[in-house]
């Protein structure tokens, strides 16, 4: 294999491990290692739709992977001219890969502003004008709008609970960025629950705790996603709890977000719970079919792509879940659209996202879709969950997995030990005798397994 093969199989094997997107091997495919032409390593993409695409999707992955090579190499992404996915000479139509990354790769563009205070703190498409408002999240859309126009007096704190990929974090950083545009002045703090426990741990370790304490007690608005990770660490929790104080005290917003309610979340300290409850606690659930179609007609929008409404509807009967698998599953079939030159249709629907789509049809719930269901309410990959290891945040979401097979489908112990990496029927029934025993003995537990089961079963979307 030839020095550029192996460069780019090193590319491609790390962009497939580190992305979610099930579809970055098809986008991969029509794109080429073409050669190294001093600094820089050329690859030619099947047109500009799909040099567009992955200049977008995988820009920071192949920088990064080329600015550790010996000698360190530049990126230099060409289309092909000629039919789609055919080749044909070259296109010396060059655009640098994320140029605001590596610097060297700023050519042909006009010098950019100095980055403001929070550039790189907020995803600028999470705004409320792109938030889709629906039945399952309005209440809590109502809440953030209103903390944004009297802060720390009227919601406070605000508590947004609900699954994976329903706009928790949407919602966040909406605030923050409106708090912005109305004063610029705004001192932010926008961490992850486990980002403000490992600085508590370094400001310990590096005898600078009053600095830890300066940055979060003396600003304006504090942002903490997933703070159901608190759950445990006791000394993180007793930190939080002054900050907490000293903020609410100060009529400082403080906004939370979790998996679940503030009674719910595990090993966290009854103080910290009642706190958390104090203000306003909201909810967002699943998207129902109106709302789903009304994401995919917004992204559609943005895309400024037209896309019949039969395809809309079809995708948001087939694509269930949370928010995030729907635009995933639109940018799909919109990438493959534009690369293979096809109209969107249902039939391109089904030829993209034949492995995404509900398999459930007529109502009968399949063991995929199951398995499909509870790894994404977990945040687990499929091959986690029907893998050999046996971490304990794997091994729960497997027992539950697989109870639910044994409820919904009428398959045998051995059979659904078969689609759970081969494991045989002992292996299934241990599994459901333990999550029966923990549904009589733990509430938390019981409560949680209803929502996994209302998450697989489309007739309680």
């Amino acid at each position: 294999m030839s020095s550029i093969d192996t460069l780019w199989s090193k590319i491609t094997d790390e962009i497939k491990s580190n992305e979610s997107d099930k579809f970055a091997k098809m986008f991969l495919s029509y794109v080429t290692p073409s050669a190294i032409e001093g600094d820089e390593f050329v690859m030619e993409a099947a047109n500009g739709f799909c040099r567009d695409y992955v200049e977008q999707r995988y820009s920071k992955l192949i920088c990064r992977i080329l600015s550790n090579q010996q000698p360190a190499l530049k990126c230099k992404l060409v289309t092909r001219a000629g039919k789609t996915g055919q080749p044909g000479a070259e296109s010396k139509i060059t655009q640098p890969v994320l140029p605001t990354i590596v610097s060297e790769l700023i050519v042909e563009k006009p010098a950019k502003p100095a980055p403001g205070k929070y550039d790189g703190m907020f995803n600028s498409k999470y705004t409320f004008d792109s938030f889709v408002v629906g039945k399952s999240n309005q209440f809590a859309y109502a809440v953030c709008q209103s903390v944004t126009r009297n802060p720390g007096n009227l919601h406070n704190p605000v508590f947004i609970y609900g699954g994976v990929g329903l706009g928790k974090t949407h919602l966040m950083q909406a605030i923050g960025q409106e708090l912005i545009k109305v004063n610029p002045k705004t001192r932010i703090a926008y961490v992850s629950s486990e980002t403000f426990t490992n600085e508590f741990i370094d400001s310990l370790k590096d005898k600078k705790a009053e600095a830890f304490r300066a940055k979060y007690r003396k600003i304006d608005l504090l942002l903490i996603d997933d703070v159901q990770f608190f759950g445990g660490k006791e000394q993180t929790q007793e930190e939080f709890f002054h900050t907490f104080n000293e903020l609410f005290q100060q009529r400082k917003q403080i906004v939370l977000t979790s998996d679940s309610p503030p009674d719910k979340i595990q090993r966290l300290e009854e103080r910290l719970a009642s706190r958390f409850a104090m203000g306003v606690v909201v909810d967002i659930q699943q998207p129902d079919l109106e709302m789903r179609a009304a994401i995919l007609k917004k992204f559609a929008s943005k895309s400024m792509v037209e896309v019949p409404d039969d395809v809309i509807m079809y995708l948001a009967q087939g694509v269930v879940s949370h928010v995030r698998a729907l635009e995933g599953a639109f940018n799909s079939v919109l990438a493959f659209a534009g690369i293979m030159g096809k109209p969107i249709s249902k039939d391109l629907v089904d030829q993209v996202l034949k492995d995404l789509l509900r398999e459930n049809s007529g109502g009968k719930i399949s063991i995929p879709w199951i398995q499909k269901r509870v790894a994404e309410f977990y945040d687990i990959s499929e091959d986690e969950l029907n893998g050999k290891r046996r971490s304990q945040n794997l091994v729960l979401p497997r027992q539950v997995a697989m109870r639910l097979c044994q409820i919904f489908t009428d398959a045998s112990l051995n059979q659904i030990g078969e689609r759970f990496g081969g494991r045989d029927h002992t292996t299934v029934m241990h599994a459901c005798d333990k999550v029966n025993k923990k549904l009589k003995q733990e509430k938390d537990f019981h409560d949680e397994f209803e929502r996994v089961k209302r998450f697989v079963d489309p007739d309680k979307q």
